[in-house]
This record gives structure tokens, sequence and C-alpha cells, in this order.
């Protein structure tokens, strides 16, 4: 199942928070319409090299994901204990370290497909519908979209739910564990957000 669902967003591009207000479900469904049809045809694309994927995946995912807003879900109480800096640190981390995941599983590519099958409203959100179609017979896989309109109104995905777990509040989970396991510190989780994405460690003194 974790296979499957790391493949399914590697090719949909997938993760959570609610928004600020409801955009349209015609809206809502273009939103992903749009984003498959870009994914699929970079990855159908001749030739193409881990760095031109990466650097795709990362460009559709800042467009058309409510990034901070994820970030800061994830991190959950946590985000309020962090430090400023800390706090400036985790967003890129987080951007970087999820983009680095999910680009290198578009190797996995092999013909499967995005299927929308619906849209409509729920609660500050629309639930976009769609079915993922994976080569070679297997079962098809149920996604839903929550989609809400960010702070500058354009409508954006704030999580993903691939048959029926919700990858927001399973990142979520993580995080939460791996701090609680070193003391409550967000240093920890920092540290292995740079060991991870190879970053560098913030030249601030650690905090929380």
């Amino acid at each position: 199942m974790l296979r499957r669902a790391g493949l399914v967003l590697a090719l949909v591009l997938g993760f959570s928070q609610a928004a600020c207000a409801t955009p349209s479900p015609d809206a809502a469904r273009s939103l992903v319409d749009g984003m498959a049809g870009e994914a699929i045809s970079t990855l159908s694309a001749p030739g193409r090299t881990d760095e031109q994927i990466r650097t795709k995946f990362h460009e559709i995912l800042a467009r058309n994901f409510d990034l901070p807003g994820i970030a800061r879900f994830v991190l959950g109480r946590y985000w309020r204990i962090a430090t400023p800096e800390q706090q400036t640190e985790y967003l890129k981390l987080f951007e970087n370290y999820i983009v680095g995941i999910y680009a290198n599983r578009f190797k996995n590519y092999s013909g499967e497909t995005v299927q929308v099958t619906g849209a409509k409203p729920d609660g500050d959100n629309v639930t976009v519908a769609s079915t993922i179609n994976l080569s070679g017979g297997a079962q098809p896989v149920l996604v839903e979209w929550k989609i809400g309109d960010s702070t500058d109104g354009a409508p954006r995905v704030n999580d993903v739910i691939i048959e029926q777990v919700s990858m927001s509040l399973t990142q979520r989970s993580e995080f939460a564990t791996l701090i609680q396991n070193n003391g409550g510190k967000v240093e920890a989780l920092l540290a292995q957000l740079r060991a991870k994405t190879g970053a560098a460690a913030a030249s601030s003194p650690a905090g929380n």
C-alpha cells in the first residue's frame, strides 16, 4: 500500500491544511486536470533527465499546492514553539524534502493516467475525485484532492487522500513521533530534514 501510495504521489503530486475560502467545483477540477496533464507530459517526454523531472516537479508543486499551509499543518503544535529562525528554515527544508522524495519516484512512471471523476463542495474545500489507472493491470487507486483558496485567492491543493488515507495527517504523525522521541525538540526534525535534503545547518543557534 505504501509503495503504491508513493507512486501515486509521484505521478499526481500529492499532500494539507484548511484554506481561506471555497473555490468553485469547476476551478478545482481544472486545477487537478491541469496538474495531471502537465505531469504526464513531462514524464512522457523522451530523454528526460532526473534534474529536469525534479525542476518540473518543484514548479508544479509550488504553483498548485498551498505549501506554507501544508508545512505548518504537518508540524502541528510544534510550529508554535519553534523559533522564527527555525520556522523559516523548516519551510524551506519541508519543500525540498517533499520534492526530493517524490521526484525520485518519477522514475517509476510507466504509463499511468489520471481520470478526474467529479468535484463537489466539502466544507471550506472542494473535493475532486479521481482515479489513477496503473499500468500492468493493477487495481486502480482512488484519490481525492482537497482544494481550497489560498491567501492570494487562487485555488490550491491542501490535502490528498489516497484510498481514504490523508497524506498530510500521515506526515504529521511521522514528524510528531520524531520530535517526541527527541525530547520535544524541533531541532531534531530540522537535523533530519537537513540530512535528507543535503542542506547545511542554519547559522543561528539551535532552539527548541
